[in-house]
């Protein structure tokens, strides 16, 4: 159920007149979620919701579809044809200047540019000035609650007995001079996934230098076999079944000998070194009540790398954030690929993951983190060190 007075509440500490909601066959799934409009509930039509900091909301809807808002707050207003919806929506936003929208000035935040550009003008042309719904996003659709905290902890568990049987089952195949590929552990790993009960998307399995590509995809055909001496990344994520459930997500190195060899460990110490610097920073700034934005935590790990001589070799964000999509739609931990300069608010969790990629081997550590009032807290284990798996 939407929340009302906490919407109202942050939109006149923005100076925002309303948040403007709005869908099309699921576009905006954070709209949706927002007013509470489960994926079981079927919307073909477009709507609009109006919620104003200082009145009753309003619901612009298709006429076949009123049943969707029939249990919000508010005043609700139907449509059929075209013109109707340009008429009812001049009508809706007469006196209405500033808007929030899932929109993002010059494409800048992605995850949250929901509402396409021909939308933004039909808004415009009755007279609003849109906004970014940005910082409106990150408190009411990004935020857990205390139950999907306790899903996220139960998620992260399954991955950790899962990495655990996943190494058992590489170190035992590969001292049985078994054939195994990539591909073969993936298909492992996913039987497990659906043992377990979780829900899951296949994992990342990668030797060698097929761990120097942070999105390699382990295919049936060309998948590299797996042996003695190989360096080993997995990436993997899951969640619990039931709706609402959110993801946890890890990456964890080993290698198949007994030693793990010096350039192996030296690349592995500089990306630790950066995850933990990142850590280290949020955990500071929030003892002493600094604001946090993802960008500043991004360059504190990016800076570590730099400084050690793999600028160029660390292409991605340092994190993303969490949610009922494993790639949520709060802060990032992100100055690279976008700048989000949004601050990082408790009750959200994100992942930490610097990386180095290099021709012949890459390296990522991966955690993630959730902040409360209290701090911040690791939720997921924390390598130390590259696993031999055959010592």
């Amino acid at each position: 159920m939407i929340d009302l007075a906490g919407i109202q509440s942050m939109l006149k500490s923005l100076d925002l007149d309303a948040w403007l909601l709005y869908d099309f066959h699921g576009i905006n799934p954070i709209a949706r979620r927002v007013i509470g409009l489960g994926p079981d509930r079927f919307a073909t039509r477009r709507w609009f919701g109006l919620v104003p900091a200082a009145a009753e909301p309003v619901w612009l809807h298709h006429a076949i579809e009123a049943h969707l808002f029939a249990g919000l707050p508010g005043r609700r207003v139907p449509f059929v044809a075209y013109r109707e919806l340009q008429d009812r929506l001049r009508e809706t936003l007469k006196g209405v200047k500033r808007v929030a929208m899932e929109y993002a000035p010059g494409g800048a935040l992605p995850y949250v540019s929901r509402v396409d550009a021909g939308t933004i003008e039909m808004v415009r042309s009755a007279g609003a000035q849109v906004l970014s719904s940005a910082d409106l996003v990150q408190s009411f659709e990004a935020r857990w609650s205390a139950g999907a905290l306790e899903s996220h902890r139960r998620a992260a568990r399954g991955l950790k007995d899962e990495l655990q049987a996943t190494f058992d089952e590489v170190a035992r195949a590969v001292r049985k001079k078994e054939p195994l590929t990539e591909y073969g552990l993936q298909r492992f790993m996913v039987e497990q996934f659906r043992g377990r009960g979780l829900h899951h998307e296949p994992p990342i399995v990668a030797v060698n230098a097929h761990s120097g590509n942070p999105h390699y995809e382990p295919l049936q055909q060309g998948s590299a076999p797996i042996k003695k001496d190989d360096l080993l990344l997995l990436d993997l994520w899951c969640r619990e079944e039931p709706e609402g459930s959110i993801w946890a997500d890890i990456t964890w190195m080993a290698y198949l000998g007994k030693e793990v060899p010096a350039r192996y460990r030296e690349i592995w110490s500089i990306v630790a070194g950066a995850r933990d610097a990142a850590v280290a920073f949020l955990k500071e700034g929030a003892a002493l009540g600094k604001r946090i934005r993802g960008a500043d935590v991004d360059e504190i790990a990016r800076r570590h790398i730099v400084e050690r001589g793999y600028g160029d070799r660390f292409i991605h964000r340092t994190g993303h954030s969490i949610g009922l999509e494993v790639h949520g739609n709060g802060c990032n931990i992100d100055s690279l690929e976008t700048i989000d300069d949004r601050q990082l608010i408790p009750r959200t969790g994100f992942s930490i993951e610097p990386g180095i990629y290099l021709e012949d081997f890459g390296v990522r550590s991966e955690i993630d983190v959730y902040m409360d009032e209290r701090g911040i807290e690791v939720t997921t284990a924390v390598q130390d060190d590259i696993i031999p798996l055959l010592a």
